[in-house]
């Protein structure tokens, strides 16, 4: 339940649950990760990576083939995140977010492989973002474009609501350069329940949207909904 209520925007919901839950069950490996899982929703870094990296001592396969500690990634620590990943070729999400730490460390040819890779294996949003920045980094930006309007499409007709995977989305609009669709996308995520203002602020891949007057407007909603959240469940 907890897990449903982050992938539908009440993380809100998700944390009191969580906490409840580890209080009879302390060592309750998913327990753990779900809750590092909310944390990263709320911008709560450190403490997400305590509660994934408890639960992952707890049980080294928690989650091992369906998630990761993204915030690693999140905090810029791409190598690190890299030795988190199981080593593996046939899961498409590990594959993807091999290729994704890569694309971070500038090693494009690498990271238009694990993309191409992940989409083969199954296509689905993120390996869909995935083979749009490979086309990118092939020099075909029109193609990769088209495949981000048809992913939009499908979001808005399954009525998909996971919002960590539509920031992906909106990262790869400014990558491309379609600011307007990438604003867009990032308001859907931020008002989606994905708030993580500390990964926003830093990520390299939203650079081109910096200077924007509703960039700023986002980033101030986003902040506004991290320090709720923080004084909410931490400042007490």
């Amino acid at each position: 339940m907890a897990n449903t209520y982050t992938d539908t925007g009440r993380v809100w919901a998700a944390v009191p649950l969580l906490r409840e839950t580890l209080k009879a069950h302390p060592n309750l490996a998913e327990a753990h990760w779900e809750l590092g899982y909310a944390y990263r929703f709320g911008g709560m870094l450190k403490e997400s990576i305590e509660e994934c990296e408890r639960a992952r001592q707890l049980d080294p396969e928690v989650k091992i083939n369906n998630s990761a500690i993204n915030s690693y990634l999140y905090s810029g620590e791409y190598e690190r995140f890299l030795k988190s990943l199981p080593q593996t070729e046939s899961i498409a999400y590990i594959v993807f977010y091999r290729g994704f730490a890569n694309y971070y460390l500038g090693a494009r040819d690498r990271a238009a492989a694990d993309f191409d890779r992940a989409y083969k294996l199954e296509p689905s949003l993120y390996t869909e973002v995935g083979e749009a920045l490979s086309r990118n980094i092939a020099g075909r930006s029109a193609q990769a474009i088209d495949i981000l309007r048809n992913l939009e499409q499908k979001i808005e007709n399954r009525k998909v609501r996971d919002a960590e995977g539509i920031y992906k989305v909106a990262q790869a609009y400014a990558v491309l350069g379609d600011k307007a669709s990438a604003l867009r996308v990032l308001r859907n995520s931020i008002e989606g329940g994905f708030f993580c203002y500390p990964y926003f602020v830093s990520d390299p891949l939203l650079e081109s949207l910096r200077n924007e007057p509703e960039y700023k407007e986002l980033m101030d909603l986003a902040r506004k909904h991290h320090e709720d959240f923080k004084r909410e469940f931490f400042d007490q």
